[in-house]
């Protein structure tokens, strides 16, 4: 332990100065079918690339925050960012479907209506309310740009963190002692602002960075067009806090509940787990398929030393044994395939997710922290780390974990997420304060956390996947057999991916409130992580969240079975299904 507190304060003095080496990725490209030739893939913003063989394989090198395209004639470009652990990436290229429209060809765009971007509001840090309607970059037919409340944390005013969040504008103080923003550097003319639907040429003094929740911004020739010559430096669109954006539950205040949409009744069509299992590698198959620890022993003996390069065999063959009661097989499989790891965060991470779900949170924690030592960038490494710690009940450093995340981020060293940790950092840490304060605060005085510390009220579910390259789709059923699905893939959701492997997090929660009585199904479509291991998902539920009787359960699945919608569990709580 007093290892890697050492070698973190070395991590925190010198966060900026790590180099980067380069990664040799390898893959096959397929149109699903077949493999493509002459395939052209590009680090984004040189010059440097190659082109796919005849069996669709590539190789080339790249660094970690390279963005690697790959190009073909017909076919929807695909744009992927490397990780530190990038090394393999098969790529499946979709049809580039283009559409006639009188006698011009344009690609098609996203289309959702207002109602679908209203609802969506709530859950999509991306989409803006307008006078003109709701907007994102997805769905509008010109430039907009969008940033969510939260990229804006760490500035001093409004002005200086949309100077530091939007590429190339000015700041410029004007008549009365006014500031202005200029969108560019050629345009004489500043941009206007409109703040809840109100249009205004200079932005109102009492504005503060904690008021904004969202902010649009259209560019000099689309705003010309829209406002007129007013708007020709372009308008900044702000909601704030006090505004009233995305549908709402009748007349209540909350969000509206995604599962009450129309066309989404489900039929019981996702398969068990029972029957997940028949996809399982044929070891695995066999195994469960054992009458006994002994029989159940000799097949391991027998497939040992055929999948001793194979890492994700010790892990199924470890959880197998845990499952059936017998934990010393267990643990001796889990030691001695944690000796020949090498510094893999992807497989360090599964392997400390079935720790936690089998209660062996001391050894998670060690993993844990391995992990933070390979990626300091990251900010699931603070989340895992500050989670572990509250795990072996050492409250005082998960505090300080939480602590330091802000301050890094406040101070520029990790990067400002606008789209999924950072809220759920602030929610782990307001909640470690409300259940467990009076063991974090110094002389062990004695708070009274009898109360909830947020109004929510009802079960959450935290959701933390291995892999950032694992796509999938996840889908919650309420009791009334209408259901909502929250897609992580590139083709639907492309920014929020992007976002992760930026910022360096893999999680994503959701609050199911008391307000629908019954059983809900939590169901996934996994569509794989463009290599041939399987992907590991974590989910933490949490019951009466926020009461001094807070509960959770850790459990963790196992994903290799595509296109296919399974069961994961069932959850006999109630609610609006709402993200973070």
């Amino acid at each position: 332990m007093r290892k890697f507190l050492c070698t973190l304060a070395c991590l925190f003095a010198f966060l900026g100065l790590s180099q980067e080496t380069k990664n040799t990725i390898k893959g096959t490209i397929t149109d699903g079918v077949s493999p493509l030739q002459g395939v052209s893939i590009v680090i984004k913003g040189t010059e440097i690339g190659t082109l796919s063989d005849e069996r669709g394989i590539y190789i080339i090198e790249a660094q970690p925050m390279d963005f690697l395209v790959f190009s073909f004639v017909g076919m929807k470009t695909v744009e992927i960012l490397v990780q530190d652990v990038t090394t393999r990436l098969n790529i499946e290229m979709q049809p580039d479907v283009e559409e006639l429209d009188e006698v011009v060809v344009t690609k098609k765009k996203n289309r959702y209506s207002q109602k679908d971007l209203a609802i969506s509001y709530a859950v999509d840090s991306t989409i803006v309310n307008t006078s003109l309607g709701y907007l994102n970059p997805d769905t509008a037919f010109f430039e907009f740009y969008t940033l969510a409340g939260d990229d804006l944390k760490g500035s001093p005013d409004v002005f200086e963190a949309l100077r530091r969040k939007l590429h190339g504008i000015r700041i410029k103080t004007v008549e009365f002692g006014d500031k202005a923003i200029f969108l560019n550097s050629r345009t004489s003319t500043r941009a206007i602002f409109e703040v809840d639907g109100s249009l205004m040429n200079q932005l109102p003094p009492g504005i503060k960075i904690e008021d904004i929740t969202r902010v649009g911004v259209m560019y000099g020739d689309q705003a010309l067009i829209r406002f007129g010559r007013k708007a020709a430096g372009g308008v900044i669109f702000i909601n704030t806090k006090n505004g009233l954006h995305g549908a709402r539950e009748g007349n209540t205040k909350r969000p509206y509940d995604r599962a009450k949409l129309r066309n989404n009744k489900y039929y019981d069509d996702a398969i068990t787990q029972a029957a997940n299992q028949k996809g399982y590698p044929d070891y695995l198959q066999k195994l469960y398929k054992s009458e006994n620890s002994e029989a159940a022993l000799k097949l391991h003996e027998k497939f040992k030393n055929s999948y001793k390069n194979s890492p994700y065999y010790f892990i199924d063959v470890y959880q197998y044994f845990m499952t059936k009661a017998y934990p010393r097989v267990a643990v001796e499989i889990r030691n001695e395939a944690i000796k020949t790891i090498d510094d893999n965060p992807v497989l360090l991470k599964a392997w400390a997710y079935h720790m936690e779900s089998n209660k062996e949170v001391k050894e998670a924690n060690e993993l844990y922290e391995r992990i933070f030592v390979l990626r300091p960038k990251y900010s699931q490494s603070y989340l895992d780390m500050a989670s572990s710690y509250r795990d072996i009940g050492n409250y005082k450093k998960s505090a300080a974990l939480f602590a330091r995340y802000n301050y890094l981020v406040d101070q520029g060293f990790l990067k400002s997420d606008s789209l999924g940790i950072s809220s759920i950092i602030e929610r782990e840490a307001e909640n470690l304060l409300a259940i467990e304060g009076d063991k974090v605060m110094e002389g062990g005085k004695t708070t009274n956390r009898s109360e909830k510390y947020t109004e929510f009220d009802g079960t959450r579910l935290l959701f933390e996947w291995n892999d950032n390259e694992a796509e999938f789709e996840l889908q919650f059923v309420n009791p009334q057999k209408h259901y909502y699905t929250w897609e992580h893939t590139m083709e639907v959701n492309p920014s929020r991916i992007i976002d992760e492997k930026e910022k360096g997090y893999s999680c994503e929660e959701f609050l199911i409130d008391g307000s629908l009585p019954g059983k809900w199904q939590i169901n996934i479509n996994y569509k794989g992580n463009k290599k041939l291991e399987p992907s590991y998902l974590k989910v933490t539920t949490y019951y009466n969240y926020g009461d001094t009787s807070q509960k959770k359960e850790v459990k963790v699945y196992r994903l290799a079975l595509r296109n296919v919608n399974q069961q994961l569990f069932d959850l006999n709580n109630s609610g609006i299904v709402s993200a973070n």
